[in-house]
Formats: C-alpha cells, structure tokens, sequence
C-alpha cells in the first residue's frame, strides 16, 4: 500500500500552484503517462533538452542566446527544488528525488507535471532530508547540464548561481505558509540548504529583513533577462532594478 503521504505532497504542490502536478507511478508501472515529451532521471535527454532551448529561441528570437540558456536551466530545475521544500517542509518527509520524471509541455513552452516513483519516503529531522534532497538532485541536475552542454554549452559556475537564488526564493515561500516563523529561521535554513548543495553562502548578503512587513526579501544574484523579451520589465527582485 503506497504511503498516503505521497497524495498529501501532491495536494499541497497543487496549492502551491497548479503546474505543480504530480503523480504517483505504483507497481510495475516505470515510465511516466505517455503524451507530450517527458525528461526521465535515467535516459539521454540531450535531444529533448536541445529542443527547449530551440523553442524558447524561436518563440523569444529578440531575448538573445543569455535569456534562452537562464530560462532552459530554470525549467528543469524548478519542479524538483519545490517538491523538495514542499516535501520537507509539508509533511516532513522526502520521497526519492533520484528518479524523477518531468514533463515537457511544448505547446506552452514549460516544464510543468511530474512523476515520481511508488518507493519508502525518507524520513528525518529538516536538517537530515535536506542534505538528502542535495545528495538525490545533485546527480541528477548535473546529469541535465552534461547533456545540455552536448548542444549548448552551460559551465557548472553558471547553474550553481541560479541554482543558488531558486533554493533561496523558493525558502521565502514558507513565510507566506508560516506567519510565526523566528526571524532567524529564514537565514539559518537558507544556509543549510546552500551549503548541502555546495554552493557559496554569499547569496545570504542579499537577504534583507523588511521591519515594516516582518517579511524577509531576497534579490536575486543573477538576472533571469526576461526583461529582454518584448513587452517584459525587470523583476522585482532583480540585481539590475538595485
């Protein structure tokens, strides 16, 4: 019988937002629903992957190659960064994030639906499932940039950064969850989380606590160049808008 925890995730990741979908692959059941492409944790996606940079850059020709490579490397590591925070922080378990499946909705230009394997949820403290969560996305995410860079070439400095500011945005999100978070709850997890991925804990220098709201507001370090898309301003968080 499959842990009734896996359909609390999948109701709580809809809450979140509806392109958060997810579905639970039982018994002999391996692959994800057939239908539009699918990014699987164990197959070449090189092809597909090179096909989502091609048609960001048919759909956006005027964003420039900076906005294709940002926003490529942004949908395929969106879905599993929220369904790991959602997970930890939701029903305080982990279920196995090595073997993942995404899917590719072209139509749409998005990575939104996902697939995740009938298997044992890791349980533990938050501090525990979150250096499981990187020790499970880690391979996986560089198994993406390795296949990508087959095509386009990403440099791992480049996806670390941007990998750095998603984990960072996506902690802020918990204070729309929880309003009676201690004020160092943000900061002491935002730094957990980047150090169990291995990445710089500078990015903390851009987490400010607003007085007024009692809300923590982060600015990104990398600039995601929607801006450079027709009829796009820059975001609110941006580094260029400081």
């Amino acid at each position: 019988m499959s842990d009734p925890r896996y359909q609390q995730l999948f109701h709580y990741a809809d809450h979140v937002t509806p392109y958060l979908k997810g579905e639970l692959l039982l018994g002999e059941q391996v692959q994800a629903p057939q239908g539009d492409d699918w990014l699987f944790s164990d197959h070449n996606n090189q092809e597909l992957l090179q096909d989502i940079y091609a048609k960001l850059q048919l759909s956006h020709p005027e964003a420039g190659h900076a906005y294709w490579l940002n926003r490529t490397w942004t949908l395929l590591i969106w879905q599993p960064v929220y369904v790991s925070f959602i997970s930890i922080y939701g029903i305080h378990a982990l279920p196995s994030m090595s073997t993942m499946a995404q899917q590719w909705r072209g139509d749409a230009n998005f990575v939104a639906g996902f697939t995740l394997q009938d298997a044992p949820m890791h349980d533990g403290s938050p501090e525990e499932l979150i250096k499981i969560a990187a020790r499970e996305l880690l391979p996986l995410f560089e198994r993406y940039r390795s296949q990508l860079d087959e095509n386009v070439r990403i440099r791992p400095g480049f996806t670390q950064h941007l990998l750095a500011d998603l984990l960072v945005m996506a902690l802020l999100r918990l204070q729309d969850l929880h309003k009676d978070l201690p004020q160092e709850y943000i900061p002491q997890h935002a730094k957990r989380w980047l150090e169990a991925f291995g990445l710089s804990t500078k990015a903390m220098d851009s987490l400010h606590y607003d007085l007024v709201k009692n809300k923590w507001h982060y600015v990104r370090t990398t600039c995601c160049m929607v801006y450079k898309c027709e009829g796009r301003d820059l975001c609110d968080n941006c580094p260029r808008g400081k």
